[in-house]
């Protein structure tokens, strides 16, 4: 039996061919249905190949997609590194103390100072780690601190191995007050001129500098071999001889504050204290023609003026028998005070500075003597001038 038999009768067998009006209709349809299925793909082939076709383009935005991310994250991590070695040489300016001792020539001579003191236990303990931050830069601080000799550790930044005695001078200073007092300065220049992003880093870095200073001066039993009363006053006498008591005066305000804050190991006045004393011990030993004897009264004159130190000055010069005089004479005031160009012990000229056997001396010597005390008192005069003209200037200028 044909083909077409075969279908003839499969159609006419069909239950669903009485639907149709007749047989011929039925045919018909049957058919067109065998001739659709031909022309037409099977579907299931065509929903695999959609199915690769969207996958081929879903694959294609994905990678896309983890390519822009990986250039993002590139993007992102150089510009941290960046940032973290910006950070890094600004702590080097501030503190000059460093991690890093490779070789000078393979680093960058942009943006780092000469001579660093390189901490080598710390670096030791952060197992390679050869940059400072701001997490690292408090215990690098202390570190440095508590060098008995930080000169000893000096290590040179650069290429350039021209002996540098101010770089050694400035990062091999071993005075603690002295040294955040430099630091201090520094950080406030760094203020002026980095950029925005930056900014926030050199102002804590200042304000480490004024931290560590209260610290040293409230537990100075750590940092071994140093007087830190001492220095202070060292560092205001220098400024003194230098005009640069307003720069000074402006740290130790800060200072001061902290000191305030926090008076739970010791009180302000027992910080004032020594420093006091120190002074009176330098001064009483001072005659009226030595010009060191004006500096430090420039400095008393400070002293008086600084609100909260002169409470604690006030308090300090009250004598321990307010009815005995002479109890006034052994105070700070009363050493000031009681310098005199008359003898201090009558009929001893020993000790005197000038015309010391007058009724023995030719009118040659003393009339040298006299000379030297015009030189001085001359000297004196154009000193105190000059310190006036100086306070004229910096009013104007701050006008």
């Amino acid at each position: 039996m044909t083909d077409q038999g075969n279908n003839n009768q499969n159609i006419s067998g069909n239950p669903f061919a009485a639907l149709f009006s007749s047989l011929a209709d039925a045919k018909q349809f049957a058919s067109g249905q065998k001739l659709q299925q031909q022309t037409e793909p099977p579907s299931e082939d065509s929903g695999e190949s959609q199915s690769e076709s969207d996958n081929s383009v879903s694959d294609s935005i994905e990678d896309n997609d983890d390519s822009v991310a990986e250039i993002s994250r590139s993007f992102r991590s150089r510009q941290e590194l960046c940032e973290q070695l910006n950070v890094n040489h600004m702590i080097q300016r501030i503190f000059l103390i460093t991690l890093d001792n490779s070789d000078p020539s393979l680093r960058s001579g942009n943006g780092i100072p000469p001579r660093c003191v390189y901490l080598e236990e710390m670096a030791a303990d952060l197992d390679g780690q050869d940059w400072l931050d701001m997490d690292t830069i408090e215990q690098a601080i202390f570190s440095r601190l508590l060098l008995l000799e930080p000169g000893n550790h000096l290590i040179y930044m650069t290429s350039c191995n021209v002996v540098n005695l101010s770089a050694d001078r400035d990062a091999g200073e071993k005075r603690a007050i002295p040294y955040l007092y430099a630091c201090y300065q520094r950080a406030k220049e760094e203020v002026t001129k980095v950029p925005e992003k930056l900014l926030s880093y050199a102002v804590r870095c200042k304000n480490l500098t004024v931290s560590n200073a209260r610290t040293v001066l409230l537990t100075p039993e750590i940092y071994i071999s140093q007087n830190v009363y001492e220095q202070l006053l060292d560092l205001l006498l220098e400024s003194v001889n230098r005009a640069q008591i307003e720069e000074v005066v402006e740290f130790l305000e800060e200072v001061i504050a902290g000191l305030l804050a926090d008076q739970e190991v010791r009180s302000f006045g027992e910080v004032m204290v020594p420093v006091f004393d120190i002074f009176q011990g330098r001064v009483k030993d001072l005659d009226l023609c030595q010009l060191l004897l004006y500096s430090y009264l420039d400095i008393l004159v400070y002293f008086s003026r600084q609100k909260d130190i002169a409470k604690v000055l006030v308090e300090h010069i009250q004598p321990k028998d307010p009815n005995n005089g002479l109890q006034y004479q052994k105070t700070l005031l009363g050493t000031v005070l009681n310098i005199s160009c008359l003898l201090k012990t009558p009929g001893v000229v020993e000790s005197h500075g000038f015309f010391l056997n007058p009724s023995r001396s030719s009118p040659q010597e003393m009339k040298i003597q006299e000379s030297n005390i015009h030189q001085v008192t001359c000297t004196v005069i154009v000193c105190e001038l000059k310190c006036n003209l100086q306070q004229i200037k910096v009013h104007n200028s701050a006008v």
